[in-house]
């Protein structure tokens, strides 16, 4: 099978990423490319619940995206091995000799073809989060006005408190355009704050 885009022309080897010849002409090329997932997701919202007990009160909110698909180009640029950039760990358990069966192919320098846009990169970035939760307490105003105080409430919050996914990316909640696809660049992900 040879690989052909531009002026390159490379013949696959053993440890190489496999791709799917689509026309079936035996090359690897521009003809070969096919939309993977949509970046649009089924579903997505939020919601959010308050619960009162005497004198305590717990307020929450949640969002959540369903079946969208993301391109992790962070794991893509990680686990490349084809400079000398920072690698994941992944590539620990890459192909080094024949008979070895991985899913991370050879390293190669310079080698940019085992690292092409493939469902190898495309994820499911469904997620479900506790986006905030707040705890509070209302003092009794009998026993305030003893010292002459109206109101006094003490409240403690999480600001992005957990996040539920099978996306390997830092943060499933990414941004997606109206011309493009949506894809993880390893930017920070959201912070994760507390107030009292």
């Amino acid at each position: 099978m040879m690989f052909n885009y531009g002026d390159t022309d490379y013949e696959f080897q053993g440890g190489d990423a496999i791709y799917e010849d689509v026309n079936n002409d035996g090359t690897i090329n521009q003809l070969d490319i096919v939309y993977l997932g949509n970046s649009n997701p089924a579903a997505q919202g939020g919601f959010g619940f308050t619960f009162r007990y005497k004198r305590w009160s717990l307020k929450t909110d949640f969002t959540y995206r369903l079946k969208v698909d993301v391109v992790n180009k962070a794991r893509m640029d990680f686990e490349s091995m084809s400079n000398f950039n920072n690698q994941s760990y992944a590539v620990n358990w890459r192909w080094r000799k024949e008979g070895d069966i991985t899913e991370i192919p050879r390293a190669v320098y310079g080698g940019a073809f085992n690292t092409l846009g493939s469902d190898r990169y495309v994820e499911d970035a469904s997620y479900f989060r506790l986006s905030y939760v707040q705890l509070s307490y209302s003092f009794d105003p009998a026993m305030l006005k003893k010292i002459g105080i109206k109101q006094l409430n003490l409240y403690a919050s999480i600001d992005n408190a957990y996040f539920w996914t099978k996306y390997t990316g830092l943060d499933p909640e990414v941004g997606w355009g109206g011309k493009g696809f949506a894809e993880d660049n390893s930017k920070t992900p959201r912070s994760r704050s507390y107030t009292l």
